[in-house]
């Protein structure tokens, strides 16, 4: 099966929320471009998987930016490895399995008249059976989480290493709506992968249940960033409303 391709469109983004997603990648020296990134843009979430200490001390130049941030406090760290830091008000848990893995649930408050349920987390990659168990009780562990969510508009994200060309992808959160984009791997010891061989395994999941309801309206790759064997991905969201029959 070929891979998603590295950008999505589905009709116009009308003032939509910009949200980026990104396996950092714990050894990557230079967050500069990114961090460049990040000011000069209007970004409102972003959501970061295999995140140094170091690195979470950089993400701390954009506090006026980005003045809400989970993760890197005493006590909490990078749960998994993850860190999420958002222009808007965030209020998140860090929940772990029995295997040890970390998922983050709460709500961000996309806007002063929209609360959205936020859950993420990063699944190991499964490089032996007992990871692959982990993994996929991992990702059953976060969807029976997000089934209680208690907002209109629900997110899934983040690196879930399971791949788009797999029957349990097309299984899992059969509720939600996706756009599966090549992400990864970009890079293998600096040695770089052409893209039609890479596969999607960065993830963002969406589920609503009322209308005016959010939607994925684009959805891009990033390759302008090194260091990482991941690529950075942007997704919008913008606000659609249902029209209903007059029957």
């Amino acid at each position: 099966m070929l891979s998603p391709p590295s950008s999505y469109s589905n009709g116009q983004c009308v003032d939509p929320l910009t949200i980026v997603q990104y396996n950092l990648y714990y050894t990557n020296p230079n967050l500069t471009p990114f961090l460049d990134y990040l000011e000069k843009n209007e970004i409102d979430l972003v959501v970061l998987q295999e995140t140094a200490p170091w690195h979470g001390d950089r993400f701390m130049e954009l506090i006026d930016k980005y003045p809400y941030q989970f993760g890197g406090t005493p006590g909490l760290g990078y749960p998994s490895g993850q860190m999420i830091i958002s222009k808007q008000p965030l209020n998140l848990k860090a929940q772990n399995t029995p295997a040890g893995h970390y998922m983050i649930s709460g709500v961000w408050q996309s806007n002063e008249h929209r609360s959205v349920s936020l859950y993420t987390a990063h699944p190991p990659s499964p490089r032996s059976e007992q990871l692959w168990h982990e993994r996929n009780a991992l990702i059953g562990s976060l969807e029976r989480l997000s089934d209680y969510s208690p907002y209109a508009d629900t997110l899934i994200i983040g690196d879930f290493n399971l791949s788009a060309n797999t029957r349990r992808f097309t299984d899992a959160y059969q509720d939600y709506h996706t756009a599966p984009l090549q992400s990864w791997p970009r890079e293998i010891k600096g040695l770089p992968i052409p893209s039609f061989s890479r596969i999607a395994i960065d993830h963002l999941w969406i589920r609503n249940t009322e209308s005016p309801s959010l939607f994925i309206c684009k959805r891009e790759v990033l390759s302008q960033f090194s260091g990482s064997d991941h690529s950075a991905v942007v997704t919008y969201l913008s606000e659609r409303q249902y029209k209903t029959s007059n029957k």
